[in-house]
């Protein structure tokens, strides 16, 4: 029996709905650790923080506010990746609230995928861009650095 567009969107809002209150406290927390580095720490990385060194990662925050202001160059030009998770997290969309698949085996795999290049392209930055070009630059005030200065 085929569902009408009207009810599985209905459907796919309630589920989001009760994805969203089930996951709650976690929300609370990320949105807790975000503020709390950014406005103590000045980073919200913690590879960053830690070592230094940026993480495979480094520039999605900012390519992706870039992308939310439609300077769309500009997001490709911080890390290209970001066209990608948001491409991920439509199929996640789509599969979790349209679908209401429980196995997510499409987001698995294109996570997989985008997980792999990130890292690839990680190198290439570092071999290619460290420590010259934001957002792969070296923060001198880490965790590590102030231990071994101790």
């Amino acid at each position: 029996m085929e569902c009408s567009l009207r009810r599985r969107i209905t459907e796919g809002l309630q589920l989001f709905y009760k994805d969203v209150i089930s996951a709650k406290w976690a929300i609370i927390l990320v949105v807790a650790y975000f503020v709390f580095l950014k406005k103590f720490l000045r980073s919200l990385c913690p590879m960053v923080l830690f070592t230094g060194f940026p993480c495979p990662a480094c520039g999605l925050t900012r390519a992706g506010f870039r992308v939310l202001k439609f300077d769309l160059l500009g997001a490709w030009n911080t890390h290209p990746f970001i066209f990608a998770v948001i491409v991920l997290a439509v199929v996640f969309g789509i599969e979790r609230y349209v679908y209401r698949s429980r196995r997510m085996k499409i987001s698995k795999w294109c996570a997989i995928a985008v997980i792999v290049g990130m890292v690839l392209f990680y190198v290439w930055r570092m071999l290619n861009l460290f420590p010259d070009v934001p957002p792969m630059t070296y923060y001198h005030r880490n965790f590590l650095a102030a231990i071994f200065r101790w």
